[in-house]
């Protein structure tokens, strides 16, 4: 590995190695933030809240792409990390080229799949009548863009097994860019509506993949696109997903929980739907964050543990420990004071704008907690405990929250339906720390050998292996 590149993990200066590793994430995170209400903003500014429903109704849709992009990526940074941790380039550079081929495969057969199916889909997602032919249009061109949008955010997390932070920012920063300034001009000069802020976003993804595809010609350490690579063991690729398994479940889960609440929302028309999608749009300024520094560090934990350096482990949890709590109460106090300006640029209806400045203040309670769940996720994931961060991501988004949903509408009505998320995310919250704890437990008290590469691929089939049983 490239000196330069090796050093944010040899350093003896923890603040320094997770800052250099969270900032250029959490400004990866931010440019994301951006990026996913870019559409919702500017179809917004065309006060016709019918297209925000559609991107709303619609989103779940990119959430499943965004799945099948963690479900690789997630995995694949953390062995990757390991990999370089234990010294063993060449096997980071089979899984690199296993990543990017499985990317590129399942984006073409995810956009057919959602095109073929594309009519009940909409059906499921809870599009009304008003709503559907915006929500047809908007969901199948990004289907027809899915393997650069797979491709765009698989590669944007996986360059940061390699110390690529920069280049993981800059694409997504470019990709991003370009899409703001087509946004404006293919949605209102053009009067195209929710179809331009598709074209705009898959546009934006393919400049983003072409820059990846450059950095990776010339300057990749171990990521690369070499067939001959990802021939070496195919079945491996098991033991990336089983890895990726924990960020997918989540966000597939999220948008499935979307699609429900839209579901429940309809009967209350189309203007609750653009409500609670302003809402959770403001809300993900702090999920995001708080998601972007654990995501960010988590490399640095994968290595540390498959360097077999405990104390060096111990260090970055508490220090993200600090991160996630502070930063959590001060993005939430931020949001609930700036509410209006933020609601508004989403709502032109003063009355649709009340309802989603309402919502949020009861998104808000639990808002500031979420580092805790997503350290406890990334830490697991990182220690190779794959099942037991898929079950607590399953947890948040499905178990709990899928039967609450029904339960807190049907008792509290309109508003039981945003209280749900809150109960649900709590109970995650604990379950995920007590999982933490007991895993910490279960490490060696004093520096273990992780570098024995031959017992660590074993172990990481047969925990696919038993995963998969």
């Amino acid at each position: 590995m490239k000196d330069k590149q090796m050093k944010v993990y040899e350093s003896d200066n923890l603040w320094a190695s997770v800052l250099k590793m969270v900032i250029p994430a959490l400004i990866a995170i931010m440019v994301m933030l951006i990026y996913n209400m870019a559409d919702m903003i500017f179809v917004g500014q065309t006060g016709d809240t019918a297209q925000v429903a559609a991107v709303s109704v619609v989103s779940p849709i990119f959430n499943i792409i965004m799945a099948v992009a963690m479900l690789i990526s997630g995995g694949g940074t953390v062995i990757i990390s390991r990999d370089l941790g234990a010294k063993d380039v060449e096997h980071a550079k089979m899984v690199s080229s296993l990543c990017m081929w499985t990317a590129v495969i399942l984006g073409f057969i995810s956009g057919a799949l959602i095109i073929t199916f594309s009519k009940p889909l909409l059906i499921f997602l809870g599009a009304t009548t008003d709503i559907e032919g915006y929500a047809r249009n908007y969901m199948i061109i990004l289907a027809m863009g899915a393997p650069f949008l797979l491709l765009t955010n698989m590669l944007g997390q996986v360059m940061r097994a390699e110390g690529a932070m920069k280049e993981g920012l800059l694409g997504n920063l470019m990709g991003t860019i370009i899409n703001i300034i087509l946004d404006p001009i293919f949605i209102l000069v053009l009067g195209m509506g929710v179809t331009g802020a598709a074209i705009a976003t898959v546009i934006g993804n393919v400049a983003a993949t072409v820059y990846y595809g450059l950095y990776m010609k010339k300057k990749a350490v171990v990521l690369n696109m070499k067939p001959h690579y990802a021939f070496i063991k195919p079945i491996y690729i098991l033991s990336v997903m089983a890895l990726g398994l924990p960020n997918a479940v989540s966000t597939l889960l999220s948008g499935l929980s979307n699609s429900f609440a839209n579901q429940l929302l309809a009967k209350y028309g189309s203007d609750s739907i653009a409500a609670n999608a302003a809402a959770g749009r403001v809300n993900m300024i702090i999920v995001m964050i708080l998601m972007g520094i654990c995501m960010g560090a988590q490399p640095l934990l994968s290595y540390n543990y498959g360097a077999g350096n405990r104390k060096k482990l111990a260090g970055v949890m508490k220090i993200l420990l600090i991160l996630t709590s502070s930063v959590g109460i001060i993005t939430t106090v931020l949001v609930v004071v700036l509410r209006n300006s933020i609601i508004a640029l989403f709502l032109k209806d003063p009355a649709v704008a009340a309802i989603s400045e309402s919502i949020l203040t009861v998104l808000m309670i639990s808002s500031p907690f979420l580092g805790f769940f997503f350290l406890g996720t990334n830490f697991l994931q990182a220690t190779g405990s794959a099942m037991k961060a898929t079950f607590i991501s399953a947890l948040q988004k499905g178990l709990l929250l899928t039967p609450l949903l029904f339960l807190f509408e049907c008792i509290f009505g309109f508003f039981g339906i945003r209280l749900a998320y809150v109960i649900a995310d709590f109970g995650a919250v604990i379950i995920s720390c007590i999982f933490m704890i007991c895993e910490w437990k279960r490490i060696p008290g004093k520096n273990h050998n992780s570098s024995e590469t031959d017992r660590r691929k074993t172990d990481d089939l047969r925990k696919t292996i038993a995963s998969l049983s």
